[in-house]
């Protein structure tokens, strides 16, 4: 009898151990989908940054599509990978901001200001902040969760 209940503890202590991998492995991938999207999201940004603020060494039309396009594909890791409605929504809303940004850039957007880095400068950078934020939340990173504010730190996106 005592063989048989240390036989069923092994195997339940086996079972939670198992489960706790999956769960190790699924923060993992979570992890590595997130960082690698707001990686991508960051280069276009940086791109964007240097077409309307270094005009000699601005990047090519088809060099900020590719960008965006490396950022989209990204995406659809994250939305494999999430697990809260949060990280959903925000990814959604860095997708929308990069779609957003590369319409100003082609000039379908013609609502936009004279020097409309300004105005993508604060859209993207409070899309990636917040689901850099949700992201964090959802994957439970310990650390501050500010919202993104450009003022005092023009041409910043941490």
């Amino acid at each position: 009898m005592l063989s048989r209940q240390q036989a069923k503890d092994a195997r339940l202590q086996r079972q939670e151990e198992e489960v706790r991998e999956q769960r190790r492995r699924s923060a993992d991938r979570r992890f590595q989908a997130y960082s690698d999207f707001l990686t991508k999201a960051r280069s276009f940004r940086n791109a964007a940054e240097t077409y309307y603020l270094h005009p000699r060494h601005r990047p090519s039309l088809a060099e900020l599509d590719s960008l965006v396009q490396l950022a989209n594909d990204a995406s659809a890791l994250v939305f494999l990978v999430l697990e809260s409605d949060g990280t959903y929504q925000g990814c959604r809303s860095v997708l929308r901001a990069l779609g957003k940004a590369q319409e100003i850039i082609h000039g379908i957007d013609s609502g936009t200001a004279e020097d409309p880095w300004t105005e993508l400068n604060m859209l993207l950078g409070r899309s990636m902040r917040d689901f850099q934020n949700s992201a964090r939340s959802e994957l439970q990173v310990k650390g501050p969760a500010e919202p993104w504010d450009s003022a005092g730190r023009p041409g910043l996106v941490e």
